[in-house]
């Protein structure tokens, strides 16, 4: 299949499950989501080996990281229902679903007029994090990457705009972000990545890890607040949004100190409940085919 045709398929196939998502009952989808959600499992076999080997390698003592595995896709099928029905949703409507704990951090933060960075990471209904915040009258923005597809890249920002939150592209949007921190709005980004942008090596589960620098060095050049927070998923359906306080923000450290202590702060948030981050991203400097990579699985 050509390329273009391929991504044809993909925006098509996109597009309907959106629609069908926003169309039918919340209830309906999580319980759709949540049954295909073992299928993925079952026939996407890349995305399950790098879910295996990444468990593996972080918790080589778990006995069955394949049913963990399951338990991840069926997370983030569930949490990805309520991102995609975001622009049919009102600011009532978030209200019902979500709950904020240490919101005293956040506050105390953004009133200080400097600007606030909120550093989290692919964890839970991360969507949902923004667009509660803009609801409740602050000025919110976020940092993306550019999508391969500009009609998904569409559709994604016009999933935050409904809710009054500007998207910054992360390559060619620094005059934007600088802007916007300067005015005093808060600024999300997304630090638990290996991605193609300036990095430093942090220490993430005990183990090496490329981790992206931008957040710390915004920081460390505007004074800006950088406050760690996520989102997780409750068993009954609702989701609590956890603020931790502010960092702090040693004008001596070096940018590799800052990255480590953002980083830590995201982990501890990732392990309020580990099935909820998006363990299929190969995050660590081992990759599968180094010689010293774990075990093969050949659980289907």
């Amino acid at each position: 299949m050509k390329k273009e045709t391929r991504r044809q398929f993909q925006y098509v196939l996109v597009r309907l499950i959106v629609l069908f998502i926003q169309l039918v009952p919340r209830r309906w989808a999580l319980a759709l989501c949540g049954r295909l959600s073992a299928l993925a499992w079952a026939v996407l076999p890349r995305e399950r080996a790098k879910v295996l080997f990444n468990l593996r390698l972080v918790f080589p003592q778990m006995t069955d990281p394949g049913r963990f595995g399951k338990t991840v896709f069926r997370q983030l099928a569930l949490n990805m229902v309520d991102a995609a029905r975001l622009p049919v949703m009102s600011a009532h409507d978030i209200d019902r679903l979500v709950t904020v704990e240490g919101l005293g951090h956040f506050g105390a933060a953004y009133r200080r007029g400097r600007g606030l960075i909120a550093v989290t990471g692919h964890i839970g209904c991360w969507e949902l994090i923004p667009a509660w915040f803009s609801r409740h009258g602050y000025d919110i923005a976020v940092v993306g990457k550019r999508a391969y597809d500009d009609r998904l890249a569409a559709l994604v920002t016009g999933l935050r705009a409904r809710h009054g939150v500007a998207t910054f592209d992360r390559d060619s949007g620094a005059r934007q972000i600088l802007r916007h921190l300067q005015r005093g709005g808060g600024l999300g980004i997304l630090i638990d990545q290996d991605t193609r942008v300036a990095s430093v090596d942090a220490m993430f589960f005990g183990r090496a890890a490329k981790t992206p620098s931008g957040a710390a060095a915004i920081a460390a050049k505007t004074g800006c607040a950088v406050v760690p927070l996520a989102i997780h998923r409750r068993p009954d359906g609702r989701h609590v949004l956890t603020v931790r306080p502010q960092l702090p923000q040693d004008g001596r450290a070096d940018l590799a100190a800052l990255v480590q202590r953002q980083t830590a702060a995201v982990e501890e948030l990732i392990t309020i409940d580990i099935t909820q981050w998006v363990w299929m991203h190969l995050r660590w400097k081992e990759k599968p085919g180094d010689p010293a990579r774990p075990g093969r699985d050949r659980t289907a």
